[in-house]
């Protein structure tokens, strides 16, 4: 009987990504960078706004299978089922073993902004949130100087350090009330956000330690500002800059690199900006705003979740 898409598929990813029990940041985790050369705003909350509504135009091409497959030679056309999780996915932490959650839709994302998650809305009225009125929900999370709730900050930790201490915690402190509410949101968003609040890029001046600045950022940032359990955590840099951190067990590089490639495309060639680098069109004072997730953190959990942290930061 044939179970799978391919003999070793299934086996492949249980046995060498789900079982894994070490920390998936850096250890299996990958990036994708911006352009190096081409800066097409320097306004983070617009750069989020283009980008952001690309990636989601992308997975309505999805839905609608209008991405048409990679080929070999342009005569062989390449497995597609890969695609299927890359969005409204999270890999769930188990104690023995870790499991994939996809979910058929979604229609939020989760930011993630100086130690805050914010639940964001990418339909209004029926339909997708325009470029400018996604800059403008940005914005509204850039501007926001509410303080992190207690073990809010570090919370995403957990799924930068060893699983089972993750599982356990999920478990415990995770599966019902408010927390498991927010932790839903997150799990259950279409993708992850980070407006990163520091600058990162090429530094014609200083190449070597700019780029690797930069990299580094992108595998593992401060190790607590991305949610490494979701299929990709998009990250977009204060003065403009972007790219992302996939979690690698529902797929395979090439998989992110066409979706990159749209973004990538789509922003520059497509959308484009203002002159002064907001996001074309206008704002909405009709889109209801960002909604902060609320958490119950108990000092226990925050003892796991500083315990999560010290696994990456000493390794």
């Amino acid at each position: 009987v044939l179970v799978g898409t391919n003999y070793v598929s299934d086996w492949w990813e249980e046995y060498i990504y789900l079982r894994g029990r070490g920390p998936i940041m850096v250890n299996s985790n990958y990036y994708a960078m911006d352009y190096l050369y081409v800066y097409p705003t320097k306004i983070q909350s617009a750069r989020a706004g283009n980008t952001i509504h690309a990636i989601v135009l992308y997975r309505r091409k999805l839905d609608r299978e209008q991405i048409k497959p990679l080929m070999i030679q342009n005569t062989i056309p390449m497995c597609t089922s890969q695609y299927e999780r890359m969005f409204n996915s999270s890999r769930i932490p188990g104690v023995e073993t870790d499991t994939i959650q996809h979910m058929r839709d979604s229609k939020h994302i989760v930011v993630f902004h100086k130690g805050r998650f914010f639940k964001v809305w990418m339909y209004h009225d029926g339909r997708l949130l325009k470029p400018r009125e996604i800059e403008q929900q940005m914005q509204k999370i850039l501007d926001d100087k509410s303080e992190p709730q207690p073990g809010e900050q570090n919370l995403a930790a957990l799924t930068a350090g060893d699983r089972v201490p993750w599982a356990n915690a999920r478990q415990n402190y995770f599966s019902k009330g408010k927390n498991k509410q927010s932790l839903d949101a997150v799990e259950k968003a279409a993708f992850f956000v980070t407006l990163d609040d520091t600058e990162q890029g090429f530094n014609k001046e200083d190449p070597v330690r700019s780029l690797d600045s930069y990299a580094k950022s992108l595998l593992h940032g401060k190790c607590y500002d991305r949610w490494f359990d979701k299929s990709f955590s998009f990250i977009v840099y204060k003065n403009g800059t972007m790219g992302l951190n996939a979690e690698h067990s529902w797929a395979d590089a090439p998989i992110i690199g066409h979706l990159w490639e749209h973004v990538l495309s789509t922003d520059s060639f497509q959308l484009g900006y203002e002159e002064d680098g907001h996001c074309k069109g206008s704002t909405n004072p009709n889109v209801p705003g960002p909604q902060r997730l609320q958490w119950e953190i108990p000092e226990e959990c925050q003892s796991v979740i500083q315990s999560s942290l010290k696994v990456p930061s000493t390794a």
